[in-house]
């Protein structure tokens, strides 16, 4: 029978995958919107030194995610991730899906370069082997997915292909492979998660998907080692001209991930209810990613959703925080947890 031999929640930010040089140049961004409106808020400014320290405390973090999953040994990794326009559009967002194909393509780090500036155009990448890379799915185990949640009240959409290939699959799933698994040599499983576009699953739901898929992955007839990665999050509201980071949201959710309670991580998820007037068109397509249907929460803290599904299917098992830093340049909270699962 297949097991669980890990379980990792990592974000994802651009920040992550430039030099902190490059950190400044969205922070001075920011302060120059600042500057010609008053009523945006202010936010702390790190020194070089002080980016330098955060980036390296990240890449600390994910070196030791990487070692561990080395020593995992998996077979197969399931990836909850989010598209954000990637291979779905408003013609169809699908709740949750999963992709079932023999392999997807997709740019490393993003068809762009540098950091998310706004109103600021940035040179896009080419599809050489330097940016671009195939990946082997895992039909068997995703069918097996897509049937066991169908089996347990869930309505999954699947992929066997992905619907723009010329795009390639979103960040989410191709992100943490660059510094966990660099050779893209082990075959993957893409759950999508709608994190980013009302109306969204809750967190309660997010917890019964990650319980869900592990009880699926245990019950595989095969002689699998799998792991599991959340990809996403904290705290971010990217081109939101207001944007700045709950710190006191973030901790509460590693607080509870600490704990092995992953319910919990989905009660302080959906105890956020983010503050739309009826009839601010505005508020409500910035809250609702332009869908004018705001739920709970969205935009990039939305992605805390895949940590949930993630520490769902560590659920009971004390998750240990290597690292949280704020990175005010952007501004994003980012983290980097893991579970000791299965040896």
């Amino acid at each position: 029978m297949a097991q669980i031999c890990s379980v990792i929640a990592v974000s994802h930010s651009p920040f992550l995958y430039v030099t902190p040089d490059e950190w400044e140049k969205g922070r001075e961004a920011r302060a120059a919107r600042r500057e010609s409106n008053a009523g945006l808020p202010e936010l702390p400014a790190d020194s070089p030194e002080a980016n330098e320290a955060k980036h390296a405390a990240c890449m600390a973090a994910f070196a030791e995610l990487k070692r561990r999953l080395d020593e995992a040994r998996p077979d197969v990794v399931v990836i909850f991730g989010d598209d954000q326009k990637e291979q779905f559009d408003f013609t169809m967002m699908p709740s949750i899906g999963v992709y079932i194909g023999a392999e997807f393509e997709g740019y490393k780090i993003s068809k762009w370069t540098g950091v998310p500036i706004p109103g600021v155009q940035r040179p896009t990448r080419d599809r050489s082997p330097e940016h671009w890379a195939r990946v082997n799915g895992h039909p068997g185990l995703g069918r097996e997915i897509v049937k066991g949640l169908a089996r347990r009240g869930f309505d999954p959409a699947f992929l066997d292909g992905l619907p723009h290939p010329d795009e390639g699959i979103g960040h989410a799933f191709m992100r943490p492979l660059v510094y966990l698994r660099p050779g893209f040599d082990v075959p993957v499983v893409p759950v999508f998660v709608n994190c980013f576009y009302g109306p969204q699953p809750s967190g309660a739901r997010c917890y019964d998907l990650g319980r869900a898929v592990r009880e699926i992955i245990e019950e595989f007839p095969a002689d699998l080692r799998v792991a599991v990665i959340g990809s996403g999050g904290l705290w971010h509201t990217p081109m939101s001209a207001d944007a700045t980071i709950d710190t006191e949201f973030d901790a509460a959710v590693l607080r509870a991930i600490e704990t092995g309670d992953a319910r919990k991580v989905a009660e302080v998820f959906d105890a956020v209810h983010p503050e739309v007037t009826p009839g601010d068109e505005q508020a409500i397509r910035l809250n609702s990613g332009g869908t004018m249907m705001a739920t709970g929460i969205g935009s990039g803290t939305g992605e805390t959703r895949n940590w949930i599904a993630a520490a769902a299917a560590a659920d009971g098992v004390p998750g240990t925080v290597l690292a949280s830093v704020d990175i005010w340049a952007s501004p994003i909270g980012v983290a980097f947890a893991y579970w000791e699962v299965n040896a």
